[in-house]
């Protein structure tokens, strides 16, 4: 089926869309470390069930397990800030901002790596940049200002455009199983640890908190990094950023229809300069093959 490998990403970016609703409401109740805890021993079960054999058979090295650590941090570092943001922004202010790893991609590989940003890659993060002080700072219906979670939700974006550059460095088709395994891995054994240290994980939660916990380990993480890594091999990069992109829209949707949040005013203009900003630093790439 030609347009499969686009059905599956954005399937994908409509339950992430999703989540930002379910994480808030989860985290509120459990506390971020340890819903993430729960989330991320679930998910690394699934995979490992899921990978069983192929692991069995992979030849890993020191490098290969360095390489799905160095992305687990990124990882983790991305699902900390998001998770701990939420418990002071809202879902839809998270969508968007989180978006913004989309922008950021370009600016830090050309920071690290030395690679070239285009012009339209300089635009669109500077339209996403005006979008974004204006969701922040701008009166709306989703409370005044600047606070804690914006903060803690950039360093979320920061995270993720980190880790979408490592796993275009560093992950295969051939090597994606082991270095997912131990990325989810990672990030289950830093959360129960930081769950132990300073919050008091318990099982005892309300069947909504398990519902949360039960669609982000299976859905939003198991099934949605397996159709990521399975399907975006089949599709181009840009094609898939483009998808991904998306993913702000649908956390404001489900943030409207399942909280009542909505943005008013300025941060409505902001909102649309914020996927402005990302569609135009993926133009580059249309103009010529991937």
């Amino acid at each position: 089926m030609r347009y499969l490998p686009q059905l599956a990403l954005l399937s994908v970016t409509v339950i992430w869309g999703w989540t930002f609703v379910l994480v808030k409401e989860g985290a509120s109740e459990l506390g971020p470390l340890s819903f993430l805890a729960l989330r991320f021993a679930l998910a690394f079960l699934a995979l490992l069930i899921l990978f069983w054999h192929r692991l069995r058979r992979a030849q890993l090295g020191v490098r290969e397990f360095l390489q799905g650590l160095a992305i687990g941090l990124a990882l983790f570092g991305g699902y900390l800030f998001q998770t701990w943001g939420l418990l002071y922004t809202t879902a839809t202010k998270s969508g968007f901002i989180t978006g913004l790893s989309v922008v950021l991609v370009p600016l830090l590989a050309a920071l690290a790596f030395k690679d070239r940003v285009p012009s339209s890659g300089w635009l669109g993060a500077g339209l996403s940049a005006l979008g974004l002080g204006l969701i922040l700072l701008g009166q709306g219906g989703m409370g005044r200002g600047l606070n804690l979670g914006d903060l803690l939700t950039l360093l979320c974006a920061l995270c993720f455009a980190l880790q979408i550059i490592l796993i275009g460095r560093l992950v295969t088709r051939e090597n994606y199983p082991a270095l997912l395994v131990i990325q989810i891995g990672l990030v289950f054994l830093l959360s129960l640890a930081g769950a132990l240290s300073l919050e008091r994980p318990t099982l005892a939660i309300s069947p909504q908190g398990w519902q949360a916990v039960l669609i982000t380990s299976f859905l939003a993480t198991a099934l949605a990094f397996f159709i990521q890594n399975r399907f975006q091999p089949l599709s181009t990069p840009t094609r898939a950023a483009i998808i991904f992109s998306a993913e702000p829209v649908f956390a404001g949707l489900f943030g409207y229809l399942l909280l009542g949040e909505r943005l008013a005013g300025l941060q409505l203009l902001g909102a649309g300069a914020i996927l402005s900003g990302i569609a135009l630093s993926q133009r580059v790439s249309l103009t010529r093959p991937d």
